[in-house]
């Protein structure tokens, strides 16, 4: 009886051990953005039915004002900007990524 006790409990012991590191790994510090979600989504989810309708309806209200309009087209705007002054700087510091960068543009049926 004593090596039935001894052999189950190394192989839970075994199989834990195997899990460990899955259970106990962290996200990479790369993976801010994500984190940065997950903490919106938990917020968000903390708020009660009647906060989260307030608060889609005040959103809703804001983004119909001109200034709010305004300020979200120019925020798109210096995206742009910024999305054309990045690649060729890119470019300039290692032409190399050539074939990178054209991996990583998304394709769009839309733009030819």
């Amino acid at each position: 009886m004593n090596a039935k006790f001894s052999f189950a409990l190394v192989s839970i012991l075994t199989a834990a051990l195997q899990f460990a590191p899955m259970v106990l790994a962290q996200p990479p510090a790369d993976r801010q953005p994500r984190q940065f979600q997950m903490e919106r989504r938990n917020r968000w989810a903390s708020l009660s039915e009647d906060e989260r309708a307030r608060l889609k309806a005040a959103h809703q209200k804001a983004m119909a004002d001109p200034a709010v309009r305004a300020a979200r087209e120019r925020l798109r705007q210096a995206r742009r900007e910024f999305r054309d002054v990045l690649r060729p700087a890119l470019l300039k510091a290692d032409p190399s990524i050539q074939p990178i960068l054209d991996k990583m543009r998304p394709e769009r049926p839309d733009r030819e």
